[in-house]
């Protein structure tokens, strides 16, 4: 196994709390941050239980990590049928598959760029099992321009220059069959910067057919759109960041990240605000809302798996909104998605 692939491969993922910890598990040295740290592990001498860990660890962020997640429900029989299907997968080979889990240099992602996703085999996970795919896509990305790159009559009275770039990489896709559950789970790539809100879209719509001819009939999705107040109104996790509109007079947007924040509902502000709301006989009408949770893994790891449920103020409006997608990010294992879906299902009321 090349090394190089998975180390280019450990960037899609959040470095503090994702990549670095795959690292660590694995048993490499981690001190200086992404590029440092992978120049390091790449001079070292290969050792094979180091890159056999590295790479389980990897295959669990393909199908967890960074996600566009739609859930599709499974009828009764369907599940073994989805099952079956996925351990019949197998690797279809291009230059894109050949590096799995890694990622393959640009040079080679971008004469793939119209090709659909390919089949890159199946994985029996932590928690489920998933049928992998590959595809080249695009974006673009804003980046510097020096100066002294351009004439210097060009350069003249800018602060900062910057130009367009579009930047072709390498996603993975995976079907993913959850224990226990009547529910196949789309989890498709959804880089945190640089990618549009449409950048999913072409992917999901892939597995979505897949999935469609393999039960022969037509599928209903998740609409999350419910667990937007559910979650707000639950007992548990750390809020983070929502919209909503304040007795229907304005629509605001409070987000809150940082480790030290606390959990949006009891800010101060926040909680004030809501207060304020109720007392006035109106309501805090959401149509977004993004959750956290602290998870302790068996060796000790923490990590802050979250969920985005994203509508929009317009849909306050709507008989019945719709919302069959979330943003799940942050999570290293299928067992911090599989709890994220947890704390989420049981607020589906409609299926679309």
């Amino acid at each position: 196994m090349n090394l190089k692939p998975m180390l280019d491969g450990l960037a899609r993922a959040p470095w503090r709390d994702v990549a670095r910890i795959i690292l660590i598990r694995a048993g490499y040295a981690v001190t200086r941050g992404y590029q440092a740290t992978v120049e390091d592990v790449a001079k070292e001498k290969p050792d094979a239980k180091k890159i056999a860990a590295l790479q389980s660890g990897m295959i669990e962020h393909l199908v967890a990590g960074e996600k566009y997640v739609q859930v599709i429900k499974l009828l009764p029989g369907e599940r073994s049928k989805v099952e079956q299907w996925i351990k019949s997968k197998r690797t279809h080979a291009n230059d894109l598959t050949a590096v799995y889990p890694g990622v393959a240099p640009e040079s080679k992602i971008t004469p793939l760029r119209h090709l659909e996703p390919t089949a890159a085999g199946f994985e029996q996970t932590d928690v489920g099992i998933a049928a992998l795919f590959t595809a080249a896509r695009s974006f673009v990305r804003t980046v510097p321009v020096p100066a002294s790159d351009l004439k210097p009559s060009a350069a003249a009275g800018f602060e900062k220059i910057v130009g367009y770039k579009n930047v072709f990489v390498q996603t993975y896709e995976a079907i993913w069959l959850p224990p226990k559950l009547d529910v196949v789970v789309l989890c498709v790539d959804y880089p945190s910067e640089g990618a549009t809100q449409g950048f999913p879209l072409p992917n999901a719509a892939f597995l979505t057919v897949t999935v469609r001819k393999l039960l022969g009939r037509s599928i209903q999705k998740a609409n999350f759109w419910h667990a937007i107040d559910g979650l707000y109104q639950g007992p548990d996790g750390k809020l983070v960041d929502y919209g909503f509109s304040a007795g229907g007079q304005s629509v605001n947007h409070h987000r809150a990240r940082r480790k030290t924040s606390v959990c949006l509902r009891k800010a101060v502000y926040d909680a004030a605000g809501a207060a304020a709301i109720a007392a006035s006989g109106k309501s805090l009408e959401l149509f977004k809302a993004a959750m956290q949770w602290q998870l302790k893994h068996a060796d000790g790891v923490l990590v802050d798996p979250e969920v985005m449920i994203a509508g929009i103020a317009r849909d306050l409006n709507k008989a019945s909104p719709v919302v069959d997608h979330c943003v799940v990010r942050d999570c290293l294992t299928t067992g911090d998605l599989a709890f994220v879906l947890s704390k989420v299902l049981p607020h589906i009321k409609n299926w679309v």
